[in-house]
Order: structure tokens, then C-alpha cells, then sequence
């Protein structure tokens, strides 16, 4: 055993402090930044169709940031569209590296780039600047952002399936207003929101009304012309609660944790 234990990270007191290290971050180019991978695989097979790229912070002072407080911090010092900018540049990038016919990559869109108008100008400029294939892409929109301002998702989606990209809504299925986004704006895809997960295996309260919401909004998703990407599965029995529901893909713990991924 080491003599020396390593010291522990300091906690940063305020956003505003996270705000500055992103602020430093940014302007070295995104040092400390960095987009890890998780599978997004076939409910039948369980072979991979496409990778989520997460964004990851490790600040050199306070460690591992979660991604919530990077979003925080970035909107907090008005960086949240130079943040954008830096996920889609490096995910494009990362995806125009692979070979033909390889999975799709996902990005996600903050709330604060869907609600300004920024998003729609910084993805052409992406796809420019990288030479990507928009076709291997798939941007998600956050389900609470796109109700925030209907208008406004409508017509950035339309802007971005202009630029051939693939469209999904993130987090669906546990928002007042679900049912009318999906009926007002043609995405390809919907993740179901995490916590429709819980609950599902046999013996937990209320198990068989939760599988039968999940098989509820399957089934709404796929008459809208929406296949559908079941989140955070961690069990074997949730798997099956989710193909028993017909729903099309999965991706969790089960079938692989974020990291340095490649197809």
C-alpha cells in the first residue's frame, strides 16, 4: 500500500466558479473536454446502430464535473453557445473519422441553443467545417425545451432535417404536452425519458401499470412514425419489459457504459 494517499478534489463554491474554469477551458480549445460514447443498440440483436456522445469536464482543480453543472456553468457565464459549438465541431469531426456505413453518432442540443435560434447557424457551420455526412448524425432535442417554445423547435427542426440530419426528442413520454410535440413536429426518433424505466421488474409497486405506460407510449411513438430508444436499461428484466413493449432500441449500463468507444 501507498504511504501517501492522493488528495482529494476541492469543491468548487459557486457555478460561478465552474463558470471561469469553462470560461479557461473554451479559450485553450476545450482542454479538459472531451466526449465519451455509449452504445445505442438493437432491441432484437442487441448490436449497436448507433453511439451517444456525452460530454465529460474534468477540471484541474475540482475533477470530474457532471454534465448538469457544465450546462449550468456555461449558461450561468454565457458561454452555453460556445459549449454547442465546441460538442458539435469535435462530434461531427469524430463521426466524418468513420468508415462508410457505420453506426450513427448523437448529439445532443442544449436548451439554450434550441431556444435562442443559435442551433440551426452553428450545425451548418459544423457540417462545413468538418465535412461530415449529416446522414450519419442524429441531433436530440430535450422534450421540456422543445414544449418551453413549440414555434421555435418547429422550425429549427425543419432548418436541421434541411441540412439532412436525423431528428430525435429526448426524454419523452413524462411531460404534459408529450402527445401534441410529436403530432406537431415529424421526429425519426424518441428516447423515452429514464424514468419510465423504474419500476419495471416484477415485484416492485405498481410493475404491471408501469410496463403497460411503456408499451402506451411505444406504441404512440411508432403511430407517429417514431421509432423508439429506451433509456437507462441496467437490468435483464427491464430489457424484456422493453422489447415486450416493442421498442426498438435500448441503451444503458446494460449494454455499455460511456467511454472511448469506437464502431
Amino acid at each position: 500500500m501507498d504511504g501517501i494517499l492522493p488528495a482529494a478534489a476541492s469543491q468548487p463554491s459557486t457555478i460561478a466558479d465552474l463558470g471561469a474554469g469553462l470560461i479557461d477551458a473554451l479559450a485553450a480549445g476545450g482542454a479538459g473536454l472531451r466526449l465519451d460514447l455509449q452504445p445505442i443498440c438493437a432491441a432484437a440483436t442487441l448490436d449497436p446502430v448507433g453511439y451517444e456522445a456525452l460530454l465529460r469536464w474534468e477540471h484541474p482543480e475540482f475533477g470530474a464535473i457532471p454534465p448538469r453543472e457544465t450546462l449550468e456553468a456555461a449558461e450561468a457565464v454565457g458561454r452555453g453557445v460556445a459549449l454547442d459549438a465546441w460538442v458539435l465541431v469535435h462530434g461531427f469531426r469524430l463521426r466524418a473519422g468513420w468508415p462508410r456505413g457505420a453506426p450513427y453518432l448523437a448529439l445532443n442540443l442544449s436548451p439554450g441553443g434550441i431556444l435562442t435560434g443559435h442551433a440551426a447557424p452553428m450545425v451548418r457551420a459544423a457540417i462545413d467545417a468538418t465535412g461530415v455526412d449529416p446522414r450519419g448524425v442524429s441531433l436530440e432535442l430535450p422534450e421540456a425545451a422543445v414544449i418551453q417554445d413549440l414555434a421555435a423547435a418547429r422550425s429549427l427542426a425543419a432548418a436541421l432535417r434541411g441540412l439532412g440530419l436525423s431528428l430525435a426528442l429526448d426524454d419523452f413520454g413524462c411531460n404534459h404536452g408529450s402527445a401534441r410535440v410529436l403530432r406537431d413536429i415529424p421526429f425519426a426518433a424518441v428516447k423515452l425519458d429514464p424514468a419510465l424505466t423504474a419500476g419495471l421488474e416484477h415485484g416492485e409497486p405498481g410493475a404491471e401499470r408501469a410496463r403497460a405506460l411503456v408499451a402506451a407510449v411505444v406504441d404512440m411513438a411508432h403511430a407517429m412514425g417514431a421509432v423508439t430508444v429506451a433509456e437507462a436499461v441496467e437490468t435483464a428484466e427491464q430489457m424484456r419489459a422493453f422489447r415486450d413493449a416493442r421498442c426498438d432500441a435500448l441503451q444503458g449500463w446494460l449494454l455499455g457504459r460511456p467511454g472511448a468507444l469506437r464502431p
